[in-house]
């Protein structure tokens, strides 16, 4: 009891904490000289007493130096490890949640200037609320994450059929040029280099793409095991700023295009029949496939 009348006669009736720079005033009562200036409305040099309303002079402003060792004892005494569930600057029980700051808070503590306008509500309450919220949470991170995966098994599947399709294109112009491939050379070498490129382009576009999901995946991963460890913690420790995880939860989507991937680069021969004359190249569209052959009329060759 003698502690606890220590402490009370050390706090600043203003602010409800331990006295910063103290200072007294003419009436005697004793006050921080921050929480004292901000306070005080002067009238004709003059200011009321923030406990007693008597008028005293800003000029009798003293510092109280006793006070403020004193204080600063007290202090140092309170600096050792704070028991659980006790406030850190008060040492009473932490039956509050301020909504504001995110964090539990006892009752000295609403009570002072620092959470005056802020909305509070009783530890068990919040911590009900905001366990539910994370549990929530951590049923639409687990649906975000079948849905990245899926789409990651949809993208590996049309990484296969892209390849059969460039192989498949490949083969095509081979053949294409293998007809024509003494006059064709350098035609060939040109589309074979284009498709090559777009390839590359079409490698590089799909590493981003698995990139971005195996971001998104890590991403999802990270949160899910966050807000499973935030849910089984106890009550100060879930307590502890809630609402970010929930914010970065609902904030964390899986946006992601699948995009099919198609061969962009087509062989058109040219019309070959000045060219060809010796040959007597006949040159016909293909309707099924729109990919143009050469039909050769020289002897033993069709």
């Amino acid at each position: 009891m003698e502690a606890e009348d220590l402490q009370e006669e050390l706090t600043c009736p203003i602010c409800l904490d331990f006295f910063n720079d103290p200072v007294s005033i003419e009436c005697g009562h004793n006050f921080c000289r921050r929480c004292l200036r901000r306070s005080w409305t002067p009238a004709d040099g003059l200011f009321l007493c923030p406990e007693c309303r008597q008028p005293s002079s800003p000029a009798a402003l003293r510092p109280n130096w006793a006070l403020a060792r004193l204080t600063e004892k007290a202090r140092r005494r309170q600096q050792g490890p704070v028991p659980p569930g006790l406030c850190g600057r008060h040492w009473e029980p932490l039956r509050l949640f301020c909504e504001d700051d995110q964090r539990p808070v006892c009752l000295v503590c609403r009570e002072s200037q620092e959470h005056q306008d802020h909305a509070m509500a009783p530890v068990d309450e919040a911590f009900e609320s905001y366990r539910e919220k994370l549990l929530m949470t951590q049923c639409s991170l687990t649906a975000k994450m079948k849905k990245a995966m899926h789409l990651q098994d949809m993208e590996v599947k049309n990484a296969t059929e892209w390849k059969d399709k460039m192989k498949n294109q490949k083969l095509r112009f081979s053949a294409e040029f293998t007809k024509l491939h003494d006059f064709l050379a350098e035609e060939e070498q040109l589309f074979l280099q284009k498709l090559s490129k777009e390839e590359e382009e079409t490698k590089k576009k799909r590493t981003e793409n698995t990139l971005q999901l195996h971001q998104i995946i890590t991403s999802l991963k990270k949160l899910i095991l966050e807000v499973e460890e935030k849910s089984q913690s106890s009550i100060l420790e879930l307590l502890q700023n809630p609402k970010d995880l929930l914010t970065r939860s609902e904030n964390q989507d899986v946006n992601y295009s699948l995009e099919v991937l198609e061969v962009k680069t087509l062989c058109h021969i040219p019309l070959m029949k000045e060219m060809l004359k010796r040959f007597e190249v006949a040159i016909s569209a293909a309707e099924d496939t729109g990919h143009p052959h050469l039909v050769f009329s020289q002897e033993g060759r069709v």
